[in-house]
């Protein structure tokens, strides 16, 4: 009977850990983590595995999403501060979408996080520029 016990609380140890990271995406669905621009400023595409919703950019304090305008050809828009982020709706194939930032003309490191829904998760990215 003891061992039983001890059997079933080590395998409740192995196990648990495995089941809690099991259900976290660990790959941010193919987004990178940080995308980083110069002073100068620019354009990046950011490529990600899966399909996504919609997509928002806040500051660390999550002020933001932004405006969001639309474009020509089903082209959606999000500007915040000094980043903006184009890309096709609806997405339910293309995996990819456009980053522009503007030079920076403040001398200072300047921070934004881009939000991208995919299914009920999000990915997000942090976006830094010199």
């Amino acid at each position: 009977m003891r061992k039983t016990k001890k059997r079933n609380l080590w395998l409740t140890a192995l196990l648990l850990p495995l089941l809690l990271a099991a259900c976290a995406p660990l790959d941010n669905y193919g987004f990178p983590r940080i995308m980083k621009f110069g002073k100068e400023g620019g354009s990046k595409v950011c490529v990600g595995s899966e399909s996504f919703g919609n997509i928002s950019i806040h500051d660390y304090d999550g002020n933001g999403p932004g405006t969001i305008t639309q474009g020509e050809y089903d082209t959606v828009i999000v500007t915040y501060d000094w980043l903006t982020v184009k890309y096709r709706y609806p997405q339910f194939t293309v995996t990819h979408f456009k980053m522009t930032a503007q030079p920076n003309t403040t001398g200072r490191k300047r921070t934004l996080y881009v939000s991208v829904a995919v299914d009920d998760f999000s990915a997000d990215i942090k976006v830094t520029q010199r």
